[in-house]
């Protein structure tokens, strides 16, 4: 945690960055509908919100405390990190869960992203015990998406994934640095890279 708080200082003097302790819903304009902030009853909230630009891309970097389901005062808070990609267009609502972060929390694929955006539908490969969990509200967009190599880098990022209109929300466990989210933005912006060619024809379409 000290190092953390060091790297919030560091980049709070960063005119290149612009930061909010207790950023309001005008300062996160991307759908939190979904992972991970579906995690539990809704209680959670946002911390330490960064935004600048990374890797070619606006990002916002974050973390995000969630109060345990069911749970009033005391128990143990479970804490999140977040980089956020703004693209320049809108594709299907997809997810992408490794392993170990869908076994943290017992995650079950049942409202990993937006509201409104269709059924779960996991796809192709998604279990019993899969490497990296799927799934997408357009399983013909998924299915097209969802390479061996977008896996891999899935994987090697460390980190769970979702597209939710025209953003990449990447997360991952625990309270990181921003030089830490700095680096998990750029390889969620190599992931949004191998995307295949094909799915350009899916833009804008939810």
């Amino acid at each position: 945690m000290f190092e953390v708080r060091k790297s919030i200082k560091r980049f709070r003097a960063d005119p290149a960055w612009e930061y909010h302790r207790h950023p309001d819903d005008a300062w996160i304009p991307f759908d939190r509908h979904g992972y991970p902030f579906t995690l539990e009853s809704g209680r959670s909230h946002v911390l330490d919100l960064l935004c600048g630009t990374a890797a070619g891309y606006p990002v916002a970097l974050m973390h995000m405390v969630v109060p345990p389901p069911g749970a009033n005062r005391g128990g143990t808070l479970y804490d999140f990190s977040l980089a956020v990609l703004e693209l320049p267009f809108a594709l299907p609502d997809t997810v992408l869960t490794p392993r170990r972060l869908a076994g943290m929390w017992r995650i079950h694929l049942r409202d990993p992203y937006s509201r409104g955006a269709g059924s779960v539908d996991p796809l192709p490969g998604s279990g019993p015990n899969p490497e990296v969990r799927r799934a997408s509200a357009v399983p013909e967009f998924g299915m097209a998406l969802i390479t061996d190599e977008l896996l891999r880098l899935t994987l090697e990022a460390d980190c769970g994934w979702r597209l939710a209109g025209r953003h990449l929300i990447g997360w991952t466990d625990k309270r990181r640095t921003y030089e830490y989210l700095i680096t998990m933005a750029e390889r969620l912006a190599g992931i949004v890279a191998a995307f295949p060619p094909g799915v350009q024809e899916w833009r804008g379409r939810r």
